[in-house]
């Protein structure tokens, strides 16, 4: 929303996130863009064209000024996310299975050299 007043933003970023419940991430660079900024879920402020109220209203300072480093860093986040998702998901189902063989009686169960044998 550019050529927005202050309000507005701050209205549309409020209204967007009570709606529809979802992650609300803004980019600004002037002082009539830290409202917005510093309601949203994620503020981006430009770091070589921002102003110092908007750097200060945000939670994250582009260096670059280059919009392409957003995505660059959206999927990084992604691949990040779903690499500890992944990771958990494995070390509990390695906790689960050490639990279920852990009940079994010692009689019929045999790991020899990190191999199971029944």
């Amino acid at each position: 929303m550019a050529r927005s007043l202050p309000l507005d933003k701050h209205k549309l970023v409020t209204n967007l996130r009570n709606m529809f419940g979802e992650v609300v991430a803004v980019t600004g660079d002037g002082m009539n863009d830290a409202p917005a900024l510093h309601e949203s879920d994620i503020g981006l402020a430009m770091g070589i064209a921002g102003t110092e109220v908007a750097k200060k209203n945000a939670d994250v300072i582009i260096m670059d000024d280059n919009f392409t480093t957003i995505v660059n860093v959206a999927k990084w986040g992604r691949a990040v996310y779903i690499n500890i998702v992944a990771l958990v998901i494995n070390f509990v189902s390695a906790c689960i299975t050490g639990l279920i063989f852990k009940g079994c009686s010692n009689h019929s169960i045999q790991v020899v050299d990190s191999f199971l044998f029944l």
